[in-house]
């Protein structure tokens, strides 16, 4: 089937992915008000509002439905409409246009060389398209409430793994020379990570560990150790055994996993190596986030990034794979300080999500990979060698500790660390 697509001329294709984007675009819509904590009960799929006409197959078209119901605005908000309205414009267009330029190499900085390498590239589109709908109900769900629901990161994660074990290829690729030959392969786990992670005890130790912690990370727990440890743990349990549909979410997804990473190391899979890379991926992706979510929270004694945050980045890492993820991890401030500053300059709030911003990162990642990657990042990650993992280490704790420097400063000068000066 992916064969006989590749065969058609490009402008078919492009119209295939827009035309198929339109539909996802209003599922995109509907998931965004109904996966959210507090759905929103307005949309072509909810019942109109009493007074107001009854919705019609007219209101079901893309974007123009939406047009239609600005008529509802007196029963919502004045400008309701807009925003779904723009996404159903908005989210064919660029897919269509990312669909050409990465199936012509354009994230590759070489198009002569995707000529042979089509089915790796359509492969890599699907994943990455995967990604830019969860990403794009992620980011509009954390835009509406600040916090983003397992029901996307969850579903997510598996999506990434699976794809990584079964795809023709599914990581971002890395620019090599092989016998003389210039050549671009998917990105290893161990680049530059011990080449003894990739033998088969390993593999299955690594995979299986990563999984169990990511089951664990997911469960609603908290720690009171106001009342000594006993209480403590007697808490913690009890907290986390009442919310079991938690436990058989994350239960479900974690074997599903476990099974295909078992399948991969016991058939010998040759997409083992690109698995592992997946699952660090999610490791180093939700982990990182994870430490600087710690390391913030404790410098400014306030919840500084939502568990949401957390859980996205594992997604993400599952994905793209963990070198890619430190770069989303360090291009999103970058996009979140110029948000913040036009949020302020207009709204004179400074809070915002990071979610968004982790997502817009994503995407830049993935449009510019070829000078990120092989113009710079990559021959950098080679040289440090496994000193990369001692160096992100150290910036989360250095960062948790000017945190709690300049919480200090501004308990000293008297301002409220808690208002938006």
């Amino acid at each position: 089937m992916l064969n006989g697509f590749i065969a058609l001329p490009q402008p078919a294709r492009m119209a295939c992915v827009f035309i198929v984007s339109i539909a996802v675009a209003r599922f995109i819509n509907w998931a965004i008000y109904n996966w959210a904590y507090s759905k929103s009960a307005f949309g072509p799929w909810a019942k109109a509002p009493k007074k107001f006409p009854a919705h019609t197959l007219q209101d079901h078209l893309p974007a123009i439905g939406w047009w239609r119901l600005r008529r509802e605005a007196k029963a919502h908000t004045k400008t309701f409409w807009i925003r779904p309205m723009l996404l159903e414009i908005i989210f064919p267009v660029a897919c269509a246009w990312y669909y050409h330029f990465y199936v012509s190499g354009g994230a590759l900085g070489a198009r002569p060389l995707a000529l042979a390498l089509q089915p790796e590239l359509h492969t890599q589109f699907l994943g990455h398209y995967a990604l830019f709908i969860l990403m794009a109900i992620a980011t509009f769900i954390d835009f509406d409430e600040f916090s983003i629901p397992d029901y996307v990161t969850v579903p997510g994660a598996v999506i990434g793994i699976i794809g990584a074990a079964f795809a023709p290829a599914w990581l971002p690729m890395s620019f090599n020379f092989v016998g003389g030959d210039t050549l671009y392969l998917e990105l290893l786990a161990t680049t530059p990570l011990p080449a003894w992670l990739l033998t088969k005890k390993w593999s299955l130790i690594v995979a299986t560990g990563i999984i169990i912690a990511w089951a664990a990370a997911l469960q609603d727990r908290r720690w009171i150790g106001r009342r000594g440890l006993a209480k403590a743990l007697q808490y913690f349990f009890v907290k986390i055994g009442r919310n079991r549909e938690v436990i058989l979410f994350a239960a479900c997804a974690s074997i599903l996993m476990l099974i295909v990473c078992i399948w991969a190391v016991a058939t010998n899979s040759p997409r083992v190596p690109y698995l592992l890379s997946s699952l660090i991926g999610l490791a180093f992706g939700g982990g990182i986030t994870w430490g600087v979510r710690i390391a913030a929270t404790w410098g400014l004694q306030i919840e500084a990034l939502g568990f949401g945050d957390v859980t996205l980045m594992a997604m993400i890492g599952a994905f793209i794979g963990w070198q890619a993820s430190l770069l989303v991890f360090f291009i999103a401030p970058m996009l979140a300080l110029g948000f913040a500053v036009v949020r302020w300059l207009t709204t004179g709030d400074i809070h915002s999500p990071y979610g968004p911003y982790l997502c817009g990162a994503t995407v830049v990642v993935l449009v510019w990979w070829d000078a990120l990657w092989n113009g710079w990042a990559g021959p950098v990650f080679v040289s440090l060698g496994g000193l990369v993992i001692v160096i992100v280490g150290t910036c989360i704790v250095m960062m948790g500790g000017m945190l709690w420097v300049w919480r200090l400063i501004k308990q000293m000068l008297g301002i409220d660390f808690y208002s938006n000066q």
